[in-house]
């Protein structure tokens, strides 16, 4: 139950931060384009900004429930994690909270700043947006393997050789793209039916492909520098026998990756609104695949690498970081009872909020 709980508020989290990454872009660059004499894009760039303005807020509460799990289930990694990458999550939250101030003045300026001051404002949302991501993965670069880790005078992360990681300089990037690729789809199949719809599509198509290249760089860096996670994940493919396989969320994930490519070229040929609404929900399923893979590919341990850490430290760091050994209060049925209790009415809530911004 433990996985399933963390699998299911982390997977709605990336999904609605990944949507968040690609629409705080679109927005503001729709706009500006619209004012250069396109009035239908204005309403378009509206609603969309309605929509995002509405929904953001949800995304922020879901990552705050899969942070609560962690440190339900494990305070010791939660403990330890906080200290050693203090900077750059103390970076993420800080950019953060600039992306909310920039989203209330981008929403609230609508109609009320001049044209150029109110897109400084959007390109701030979009820049704050983007770079949310960069200290949340120097961190998951850190769980691939302790790059920046040092011992003296206490245990603390360097954050620069952290940035350094080959893991996170793949790993960074493939994820905005996949941010992209994700919201243009889903937006092509939102507009399936008006002329931006093929501009969205062809968008989609490129950032699709970058991120498959860029994929396929993250997971050789994996192979060098996580061998165990690259197991896990890749070793079916390879005959590299795995501790604990999760090669069925790989195929899944490329399963879907392929569809997105096959159903908006059907798409682009035939402009059948069905081809775009099937590649909008690959584009979901496999962005909620590929984190889920990433993230369990290390089970048991929340760190797949600690070869070069010194034996008495890396055997600290086993022990705190061993995702099979969770705190004992957090086995009782009833408190999976009570949470769903409060989960599923959040999430019809949620449900009928984005039917409600639809439907208007």
């Amino acid at each position: 139950m433990i996985l399933e709980f963390l699998a299911l508020t982390f997977g709605l989290h990336i999904l609605l931060v990944n949507l968040a990454i690609g629409l705080s872009t679109v927005i503001p660059l729709m706009k500006r384009a619209g004012e250069r004499g396109n009035k239908e894009l204005i309403l378009i760039a509206r609603k969309l900004m309605k929509f995002y303005a509405a929904t953001y807020g949800l995304g922020g509460v879901l990552g705050t429930a899969f942070t609560v799990f962690l440190l339900s289930f494990y305070p010791g990694f939660i403990g330890l994690a906080g200290n050693i990458a203090f900077v750059p999550f103390a970076l993420s939250i800080l950019l953060i909270c600039l992306h909310f101030i920039s989203i209330v003045i981008y929403w609230y300026g609508w109609d009320k700043l001049s044209p150029e001051t109110h897109f400084l404002a959007g390109v701030a949302m979009m820049t704050s947006a983007i770079l949310i991501p960069l200290g949340f993965r120097a961190i998951f670069g850190f769980l691939n393997a302790p790059v920046g880790l040092e011992l003296q005078p206490k245990i603390h992360l360097d954050t620069l050789k952290a940035l350094s990681n080959p893991t996170f300089l793949t790993l960074y990037p493939k994820s905005i793209f996949a941010s992209y690729t994700l919201t243009f789809f889903l937006l092509s199949a939102v507009f399936a039916k008006k002329e931006i719809s093929l501009k969205f599509a062809k968008y989609g198509l490129v950032t699709l492909s970058i991120t498959a290249l860029l994929g396929i760089a993250y997971a050789e860096t994996l192979r060098t520098i996580a061998p165990y996670k690259f197991a896990n994940a890749l070793g079916f493919l390879f005959g590299i026998q795995a501790k604990y396989n999760v090669g069925w969320l790989f195929a899944l994930k490329m399963l879907f990756v392929t569809i997105q490519f096959v159903a908006i070229a059907y798409f682009l040929k035939s402009k059948r609104a069905i081809f775009a609404e099937i590649a909008g929900v690959s584009a979901s399923i496999s962005v909620v695949a590929g984190e889920l893979l990433n993230a369990f590919s290390q089970y048991p341990m929340l760190i797949a690498n600690v070869s070069g850490i010194p034996a008495n430290v890396a055997t600290q760091l086993e022990n705190i970081l061993n995702m099979a050994k969770p705190n004992p209060l957090t086995t009782m049925n009833s408190l999976y009872a009570i949470t769903l209790a409060f989960l599923v009415p959040l999430l019809a809530c949620f449900a009928f909020l984005v039917y409600m911004i639809a439907k208007d």
